[in-house]
């Protein structure tokens, strides 16, 4: 993955998270999203903060998760 893409998946979760659409400000949206987050991060046992949620969109999260099984 570029750093461009990379950026732009991040710029792409934030926007998401606060629910900004090209029409505005989508509360409803962004409530929707958080949920669908946020459950996937519960089930995998951690904290449910912003910066694990966006580690789980990047893949990061489940990449360290991978990394600490095989140690």
């Amino acid at each position: 993955m570029s750093a461009e893409e990379f950026d732009t998946k991040r710029a792409q979760f934030s926007n998401l998270w606060d629910g900004i659409t090209p029409k505005g400000v989508n509360r409803t949206k962004a409530l929707k999203f958080r949920q669908y987050i946020r459950e996937h991060v519960r089930q995998k046992k951690v904290p449910l903060t912003r910066t694990n949620c966006e580690k789980y969109w990047m893949g990061e999260l489940q990449k360290e998760m991978r990394d600490a099984e095989t140690f």
